[in-house]
Parts: structure tokens; C-alpha cells; sequence
């Protein structure tokens, strides 16, 4: 609230200094329009099939939660400045693979300010935006600890007839993750992870009555998955060299360390880029057994949010600097969080 009262006063001033060079219409009055990008049709996974039905009812369950927003955020409810447009979609990826550790739909619910100006019209390409991230495994955090290449089939690096071998070798690595520091929660259900300063904090809302939903790794069980998975590609000298490499690096790692939680980064080592000491973020992997599985598959029971983590002067300058204020920041100073966690389904 302080931080909104000193925004408050910061718009003020700045429309005094700036009077008539202020191109945007801070005070027009705005509306709400809801955009569901999400489709009813079934889904045919490698290893599980998405029905129709299941996608009609996760598509409903997305324009409830975006129909909540819109009647218990303020700045959606009545918006000022800017039309709102609220978009819902599937998250990025052709989905034709679940891992184990996948079971809820994931999406995006994303809130577009598009702010009017003094011309008549409004921001409409790329305008500020929050979003929220619904049954995505690792939450807001972006990057995996594993980016494989796209591999051509032809034969050239590795036996084809290991080809499954290949994808299941690739998708166990492809789990791990790193995540930001934990800070704090502010109550059951929500935890808010501290990312480097000038990054955004990850806020993850669960159910806090199921298993904890990430798991430490160990830097051994990192080390095996990579092994599984260099070791399939000898035909060429490159590959070759990278599974001698990361033979070495593990060889040089202490069974104490290799017994120890997994941390993201290592001075030396550049295929098995973890150590054990502590150093970095901590690689996680999600826990299958978190889910509820007698919840359809449309229930939302995992959601992920982020505070840009403006200050209240950084605020002002920004206020100052685009004559505007930075609505994803105000969006997130004004979130409820026991409200929120009482949206996952249980």
C-alpha cells in the first residue's frame, strides 16, 4: 500500500511538470475483453491422449479464472488508462509428449494494458503485460538445465534402431531445472522465490495439503542421466569427445559431492555443468506424485506468478521517464495471495 500511495504521488507531480507533453490519457476510462485462444479439440499425445472434453472443460476453467481477476483485481475490474484485454493460450510447444511428471493442461492467462493516447488511438502491438502460468512444471522459471539440439534421424550420430532409447534418455534430462533462491511464504499455499537482483521474483501457488511439488537432485543423479544419454552418440569424433569430457568431470568429483544436492554452474566443468557445493541456484525436478490425480486433468492445481520488483523510486523514474506507469509492477503490488491460493482445485 505504501508503494501504491508514493505511486500515486509520483503521477500527480509528474502531470504537473509534463501538462500538455504527456501523450498518454492516464484517466480515460477503459474496458475489459476476454480473448480464449484455447481449443476444444482432442489431443494426441506419444504417450497419453488430451480428449475433447477435457480440453472444452480446461477451456471453461480458464475464463472462470479470468473472469475472477476481472471481478477482484481493481485495475480489472475498473480499468483507467487503458482497455484490458485478457488473453488465454496454451503454453508454447507442440505438446505431443507428457512426461511422467506432467498431468494438468498448461497455459498462459496473459493481461494486456493497452494504453490510450492523445491521438485517439491505443497501444496495441507488445503493450505492458502480466502473466500467469497455469500447470507448467517449472513454474515461472525460464530455462531448463538441459537444451538438447535438434538431432536429424538420419543414422549419422547415432544407431537409429536406439532412436526410443534417445528420446527417453533425452526427455530424463530434459526434467531438471534450476529455480531461484527461496524466500519466504506469506501464507499456506503461496512460496515466493528470490531470483538475482534486477530479476523478477517467482511466486508459485499450490495446494499445500499434496507432496512437495519440486525435489532436490542430487549431483550423482544428474551425472548418471548424462551419461545415459552422451553415451548413445559415438559415431562421430565430436561426440566422442564430449562423453570423454564428461567422464573426466565426474571422475574429478568427490563421492561426498556427488552425493549432495545439484547446483547450476561449475568453474570448469562444461557437460555435467553442476556442482555440489552449494554454489548457484539449486536444480529441482517436479514431483509426479503432487498431483491429484482424481482431478481431471482440466483442474487448475499449480500456478505461477512474478513481481518485477520495482522500488518505489524506480517507480517514479519510470513514471517520469515514459509518462506512464508500470502497470505490471502495479498488478502484482496489488495481489491477494490468500485469495489466490484458495483458486487451486482441490
Amino acid at each position: 500500500m505504501k508503494r501504491y500511495l508514493l505511486f500515486i504521488s509520483g503521477l500527480l507531480l509528474a502531470a504537473q511538470l509534463h501538462g500538455q507533453d504527456n501523450k498518454w490519457l492516464l484517466e480515460k476510462p477503459g474496458a475489459w475483453r476476454f480473448e480464449n485462444h484455447l481449443t476444444d479439440k482432442s489431443y494426441k499425445l506419444q504417450n497419453a491422449t488430451l480428449s475433447a472434453a477435457d480440453n472444452a472443460a480446461f477451456r471453461n476453467n480458464m475464463a472462470t479464472l479470468a473472469e475472477w481477476f476481472r471481478q477482484n483485481h481493481p485495475m480489472l475490474k475498473n480499468p483507467t488508462g487503458f482497455d484490458l484485454r485478457a488473453i488465454a493460450n496454451r503454453m508454447w510447444g507442440d505438446y505431443t509428449t507428457r512426461a511422467e511428471a506432467e498431468y494438468g493442461i498448461p497455459a498462459t492467462l496473459d493481461f494486456l494494458f493497452e494504453i490510450f493516447d492523445n491521438q485517439g488511438g491505443k497501444w496495441t502491438i507488445e503493450p505492458p503485460q502480466y502473466g500467469i502460468i497455469v500447470n507448467n512444471i517449472i513454474g515461472g522459471h525460464q530455462g531448463l538445465y538441459f537444451n538438447p539440439e535438434s538431432l536429424v534421424d538420419d543414422g549419422s550420430r547415432y544407431d537409429l534402431s536406439r532412436s526410443e532409447d534417445v528420446r527417453k534418455a533425452r526427455e530424463r534430462l530434459w526434467q531438471y531445472f534450476p529455480v531461484s533462491w527461496f524466500r519466504e511464504s506469506p501464507c499456506p499455499g503461496v512460496d515466493i522465490y528470490e531470483a538475482n537482483t534486477g530479476s523478477p521474483a517467482q511466486i508459485v501457488v499450490y495446494n499445500h495439503e499434496r507432496p512437495p511439488y519440486w525435489l532436490p537432485v542430487t549431483l550423482q543423479e544428474l551425472a548418471d542421466a548424462s551419461l545415459a544419454y552422451y553415451s548413445l552418440f559415438q559415431k562421430i569424433e565430436i561426440d566422442r569427445m564430449v562423453l570423454d569430457q564428461l567422464k573426466t568431470e565426474i571422475a574429478e568429483l568427490s563421492p561426498e559431492e556427488l552425493a549432495a544436492p545439484a547446483y547450476y554452474g561449475h568453474n570448469s566443468h562444461f557437460v555435467l555443468q553442476a556442482n555440489g557445493s552449494g554454489q548457484g541456484m539449486q536444480i529441482m525436478r517436479f514431483n509426479p506424485e503432487y498431483w491429484d490425480r482424481s482431478l481431471p486433468q482440466s483442474a487448475i492445481q499449480f500456478m505461477s506468478f512474478y513481481d518485477p520488483g520495482l522500488s518505489s523510486e524506480e517507480m517514479a523514474e519510470y513514471l517520469q521517464r515514459q509518462r506512464h506507469p508500470n502497470y505490471p509492477q502495479l498488478f502484482a503490488d496489488r495481489l491477494k495471495w490468500e485469495e489466490i491460493a484458495k483458486l487451486i482445485n482441490k
